[in-house]
């Protein structure tokens, strides 16, 4: 075989089995990780374990994953915008606080929650807690502690409240306004941790239930023979929630 023939060949061998071996991306507050080969999760996480001060309990690796979650969001905002032009006559406040909502959707960043705990000294002595990732795009969110939770759902406005350490889930929304539609005995917690926990909070069946820093408090709305429609809104925005990408 020709020499130039052949060193051809060996060059084209070459870049496919780069491309064939770089098969693992880890986004990591905006700059990339890339593996060529598919890495424990403590390769991912030593880099960046002593960078901070990390609040470990709340970081989590999602997956970047194809169109299931942007379809979803696309039939939630689409009911949310039909309800909006339902209330905009009558009832113009309830209709404002879900055009806020659906702002505050539309702008989260979706990718699909995995279901490991991140902790790079438990990574370190435990086999079960350093799994190897698979071929694929990642994302790292990680964080120092936080000193807010996030307030959304069927209340007049999404809003950052202030942590409240050791406080139940009910001291959270005596601070706001509930809208009308709003479910006012319970409320949705997402820990930072990713635990989904249904909290009453009304005075007849409330329980202490304390909340993680960096997590989110979901009011829902009220589900009824009038609005059967908030059944599958709630849920929607639940799954969605669970899958945000927080930085």
């Amino acid at each position: 075989m020709n020499k130039s023939v052949l060193m051809c060949l060996l060059i084209l061998d070459g870049l496919v089995l780069n491309t064939v071996m770089a098969s693992v991306t880890v986004t990591v507050k905006q700059k990339q990780y890339v593996f060529t080969h598919e890495p424990q999760l403590i390769e991912v996480l030593a880099p960046i374990a002593n960078q901070e001060n990390w609040y470990w309990p709340s970081a989590v690796l999602y997956q970047e994953e194809g169109n299931q979650l942007e379809k979803m969001r696309q039939l939630l905002l689409n009911s949310l915008t039909t309800l909006i032009t339902i209330y905009q006559k009558e009832e113009p406040d309830i209709a404002l606080s879900l055009e806020q909502l659906h702002a505050t959707i539309t702008n989260w960043h979706l990718a699909r929650r995995l279901p490991i705990k991140i902790d790079y000294d438990l990574a370190r002595f435990s086999a079960a807690a350093n799994p190897q990732l698979p071929e694929g795009e990642y994302i790292l969110d990680i964080a120092l502690r936080m000193n807010t939770v996030q307030l959304f759902g069927a209340v007049n406005r999404t809003n950052n409240v202030p942590h409240l350490p050791h406080a139940d889930v009910s001291e959270y929304i005596t601070r706001q306004t509930l809208t009308d539609v709003a479910d006012k005995d319970y409320v949705i917690l997402i820990q930072a941790d990713g635990r989904e926990i249904t909290t009453p909070v009304a005075y007849w069946n409330k329980n202490h239930q304390e909340v993680m820093p960096g997590s989110q408090l979901f009011v829902p709305f009220k589900e009824s023979l009038f609005h059967p429609e908030f059944a599958l809104i709630n849920q929607q925005i639940m799954t969605l929630a669970q899958n945000r990408v927080q930085q």
